[in-house]
């Protein structure tokens, strides 16, 4: 719930929803992941059609969920920093957004 509630508010933060268009937008982010074909494809067009400084706030985002139950899971970490380096990212920009994540 806390991962859903932090993914919610993210939204509405960054692109000034409400409650309801944030919960929308979610609702159909998650649809388009289930299709997804694979995780790997899934990044590369992010990569690909976001700019860098955009995947670095990103990733702040990605750890800000991870982070938001209170809890480090070492599944999760490993996951994450995946995810951050197919988004073209490296191992410190990783552990930069980490740290980030971590003070909000």
């Amino acid at each position: 719930f806390q991962e859903v509630e932090r993914i919610d508010r993210i939204l509405m933060a960054r692109h000034g929803f409400g409650a309801f268009e944030a919960a929308a937008m979610r609702a159909e982010a998650e649809k388009l992941e289930s299709e997804a074909p694979d995780t790997v494809r899934f990044t590369r067009a992010l990569k690909e059609a976001v700019p860098l400084d955009e995947r670095k706030s990103l990733a702040v985002a990605l750890w800000e969920v991870a982070l938001s139950d209170g809890t480090r899971d070492a599944q999760e970490d490993n996951e994450l920093r995946m995810l951050v380096g197919l988004l073209g990212l490296t191992d410190v920009e990783s552990a930069e957004a980490r740290a980030m994540a971590a003070r909000e």
